[in-house]
């Protein structure tokens, strides 16, 4: 065992959650280096700006050795003010005449966890609707029609989870891995063709029809936007969608609802992370924030159970919370904040490639 193992070991025994004894902490604990990197294609001497997640500690995750490389260019550690989170701020009024690489590294380690009490966490600040998460009215039939109450936040997640479909078909060709293939976990078709979809009954073909529409006309009505409206109408999404639509049920039911979103990390040694990952937390008075991760218990029913009421270690948040105000950014708050967001003559711009990865500790 190294030393940053055994460091990370006593630092969760006084921080990590009680049902986690110290007995267990070693295997119920992960730590492991994370790597966020972004290569930004020359602006031309234009202005550029930068917005890139930055991590920090909290009672379930030990965050060190942060390490910021950026290629010259000027850059701010700032703090958002809504959530608590903490973000990169990179600036040149000059701009570049060539390629910058930007890298965020630093250590994680990261414990498995139940229910949580937070330090310096209001409940009562995560009951009001968000820009792709409303509440009241149009979740208030569900909730009758279901009977959905706020003493029993299992039926709510059962409700979300067998009302929703993983997927996000881009396409109707045969070679689209969610229109037409199968779940490695369950060997069954992602999205079965005898199957009609979300509460307005749509077929695969259409649900590949609201996410091509949305790309011509700039909508949030598809997956992948936390949309909790489209995840109840459509039923099919990934994990934005399914603890968007928790939430709004949730919060409408007057439960306080988080949403968390971070990286998940593969069970190897080391190597790429091909994108995100986000999941939810809801608190009880006494109890603390209970974690759900429900898009994680459809792709697996397996552990169905496990995913009420347990955050597996191999995870790294980086944000939570939703509609995000960031200094300098003039496209208004930002639904969700993941990936970098880049604006050149402050206009916003996808010349940037983005990579992460990870290795064990």
């Amino acid at each position: 065992m190294n030393y940053l193992l055994i460091l990370s070991i006593l630092i969760f025994s006084s921080c990590a959650d009680k049902s986690i004894s110290t007995e267990n902490l070693k295997e119920n604990t992960r730590a492991f280096n994370f790597e966020y990197s972004v290569e930004v294609g020359s602006t031309d001497n234009k202005s550029l700006e930068l917005w890139i997640p930055y991590p920090k500690s909290n009672e379930v995750q030990k965050i060190s050795n942060i390490k910021v490389e950026a290629d010259g260019l000027k850059y701010e550690v700032k703090s958002e003010k809504v959530h608590g989170n903490k973000y990169l701020y990179i600036s040149s009024k000059e701009g570049t005449s060539s390629d910058k690489n930007i890298s965020l590294k630093f250590d994680v380690v990261r414990s498995e966890h139940g229910a949580v009490n937070y330090k310096d966490v209001n409940p009562k600040a995560y009951l009001k609707s968000y820009s792709t998460v409303p509440t009241g009215s149009a979740f208030e039939s569900i909730i009758s029609e279901n009977d959905l109450n706020s003493k029993n936040i299992r039926k709510i997640y059962d409700f979300v989870l067998n009302g929703m479909h993983y997927g996000k078909p881009r396409s109707s060709d045969v070679s689209d891995a969610f229109f037409a293939g199968k779940n490695p976990k369950t060997d069954r078709e992602w999205l079965p063709s005898s199957i009609k979809y979300g509460k307005k009954k749509v077929s695969k073909d259409e649900i590949v029809g609201f996410y091509t529409s949305s790309k011509k006309d700039g909508s949030n009505y598809t997956f992948g936007n936390g949309n909790s409206l489209y995840a109840c109408d459509i039923g099919v999404g990934n994990c934005t969608d399914y603890h968007s639509y928790f939430m709004s049920v949730g919060r409408t039911l007057d439960v306080p609802v988080r949403f968390h979103m971070g990286f998940p990390i593969p069970s190897g040694q080391s190597g790429k992370v091909g994108g995100y990952h986000c999941w939810a937390d809801f608190f009880v008075e006494g109890k603390g924030w209970t974690p759900v991760d429900i898009s994680e218990a459809d792709k697996d029913p397996s552990k169905e159970e496990y995913y009420f009421g347990t955050a597996c270690k191999n995870r790294v948040e980086m944000m939570v919370g939703r509609d995000f105000v960031l200094d300098g950014y003039d496209g208004g708050p930002v639904n969700l904040f993941i990936y970098p967001i880049l604006e050149v003559d402050n206009n916003e711009s996808k010349n940037f490639k983005k990579s992460f990865k990870y290795k064990n500790l």
